[in-house]
């Protein structure tokens, strides 16, 4: 295998603690297989992101890697003695198993709950719950989220557990990894949640931190960039892309500098097309928009243009979500199958929970109820039905940009319904830092999914032309 020299120095490494900061397409996952090829004698644990990834990696590391995810060694131990209920934690749960709570409250007990089972806590307390609350308030849900946690870990109890459950006391329990392995490699580390880390970072055994911080984009699930919490670890950067060309790796070493004072440079060494900025509609592209009304509207929008395929399936696109809350809308009940959505009773009831909870997915499934309203149903089927099952069969391929994470295209046209960048007068948009840093993460994202050609969207445009207009500057490094 051919390895650049930024790869070499890291599979050369000596160190026992090293963390790799890899930006899009640079070959992390090559550069862990020839480390682990480098140590044939050593015992190597890959902790992947998910299962899929598991498994694709288990194809192609050497047969001294065992290759899981945290939940899969959280189950082996623990989580399988809950298997007659696990499942997902939901406010109504709450409410048909508790009779003197609301809804609201069954809420906040759950994001307490899923506060709690992320982080590192060794109890729930007023630490996990939402910080919105008064602290009088957040003592008294906290005394309530530990009892409600007894319930769940209680295999006589109904209430289900989640896997995020059985994760945490795994956690809890303070398994001992470096008796079984020599090396701990922890793929996708900026997006790591305290709970695992806590258990990888507890090991004695050598570990090998690989993300690419401005790829984390799961902040709402509680998962946090442990790049830079391994103590006295030897640092490398992975800067080389080997999936783009030069038109790519400008754009987004550009919004990065200017938008989260990223100081290195990302190297194109990819071949991009003649024309690299604007995809070529004669060719199979992917539209990667920031929300599933976004992928809803383009697929209405192609409406007997083109053929398209839906990445991830139809139902991973929420299209039974859609019509469940299309039922509360135009009353019929019937229509209403998930039991979350029938527990509302009215279209404006689970609108004002979606409001007042801050709850994004359905934000957004309610405003493309409201946009097509009674045209809904056709439209629906008329999607569905122009959908194609087989990608190879599609002209256009529609996807969130959550959901091309760790894919790539040979073209690539972002919607125009991500997070603006700068406000009419060219200047940062001045929303919660936090989550205008997830933002502009989802569009680097994106954008780099890219291998061929790229059109840019409207959010990004106007953030290059403020630029060019010297409204908008690099953050300070």
């Amino acid at each position: 295998m051919q390895f650049t020299a930024e790869q070499a120095r890291v599979i050369d490494s000596q160190a026992a603690n090293v963390v790799v900061n890899a930006f899009a397409g640079t070959g992390k996952t090559t550069t862990l297989r020839g480390y682990a090829l480098a140590r044939p004698r050593s015992r190597i644990l890959y902790l992947a992101f998910n299962k899929a990834m598991a498994q694709e990696a288990a194809g192609s590391f050497p047969e001294n890697v065992d290759c899981r995810t945290m939940h899969s060694l959280a189950y082996t131990a623990i989580g399988y003695r809950y298997r007659h209920k696990l499942g997902t934690l939901r406010p109504h749960d709450l409410l048909r198993h508790y009779s003197d709570v609301s809804l609201l409250v069954a809420d906040v007990l759950v994001k307490t709950l899923e506060n709690f089972m992320y982080s590192a806590s060794p109890a729930v307390t007023e630490e996990n719950v939402p910080e919105s609350l008064p602290m009088s308030d957040r003592l008294r849900i906290a005394g309530a989220a530990q009892q409600v946690w007894r319930d769940m870990i209680d295999e006589s109890k109904p209430l289900p557990l989640t896997h995020d459950a059985y994760l945490k006391l795994y956690q809890l329990s303070m398994p001992v990894l470096s008796r079984r392995y020599d090396i701990i490699l922890l793929d996708e580390a900026q997006d790591t949640n305290p709970v695992t880390a806590d258990v990888v970072f507890r090991q004695s055994c050598g570990k090998v931190l690989v993300g690419d911080r401005h790829q984390s984009i799961y902040g709402f699930r509680g998962n946090v960039n442990v790049m830079d919490m391994l103590p006295g670890a030897e640092v490398h950067y992975l800067t080389r892309s080997m999936r783009f060309g030069s038109l790519v790796a400008n754009a987004a070493t550009t919004l990065l500098r200017y938008m989260k004072a990223e100081a290195h440079t990302i190297v194109g060494g990819g071949a991009m097309a003649a024309r690299p900025d604007r995809i070529d509609e004669a060719r199979p592209y992917a539209i990667i928009s920031r929300t599933n009304a976004g992928v809803f509207n383009q697929a209405v929008g192609l409406l007997g243009q083109r053929r398209v395929h839906f990445v991830g399936g139809l139902h991973n696109s929420l299209f039974g979500k859609l019509r469940d809350i299309y039922g509360l809308w135009s009353d019929q009940g019937e229509l209403v199958q998930d039991a979350f959505y029938r527990e509302f009773g009215n279209f404006d009831a689970l609108a004002t929970y979606g409001r007042e909870t801050s709850d994004k997915e359905i934000l957004s499934l309610v405003s493309v109820v409201n946009q097509y309203r009674a045209a809904l149903p056709e439209l629906m089927n008329k999607v569905a039905g122009q959908a194609c099952a087989n990608a190879a069969e599609a002209q256009v391929l529609l996807l969130t940009a959550h959901r091309s994470k760790g894919l790539q295209f040979d073209q690539v046209l972002l919607d125009d319904d991500y997070q603006e960048l700068v406000d009419k007068r060219g200047r940062r948009t001045a929303v919660d830092e936090a989550e205008f840093e997830q933002e502009v993460n989802l569009l680097y994202v994106a954008m780099t999914r890219a291998k061929r050609a790229i059109q840019f969207n409207r959010q990004y445009l106007a953030f290059i032309e403020a630029i060019d207009k010297g409204t908008l500057r690099p953050l300070a490094q």
